[in-house]
């Protein structure tokens, strides 16, 4: 699951999620959001904080990367 999909199945959390997100990565909400938008993508070590913070593997949430 992607990371986009993996955020947005998670209704009931999506805010405290993103918000989270921005805080461990040292960047705005409004940047969590562009992610999930696919406006942009986080480098590499962001990509590595997210996934782990996740319990996901990095490249179920960008495959493509």
């Amino acid at each position: 699951m992607e990371f986009k999909e993996y955020v947005n199945s998670l209704p009931n959390r999506r805010d405290e999620v993103t918000s989270e997100l921005a805080a461990l990565c040292c960047v705005s909400n409004n940047t969590v959001y562009r992610w999930l938008r696919g406006d942009f993508i986080p480098d590499a070590l962001k990509r590595k904080v997210i996934a782990d913070y996740l319990r996901v593997p990095e490249k179920e949430l960008w495959p493509n990367v």
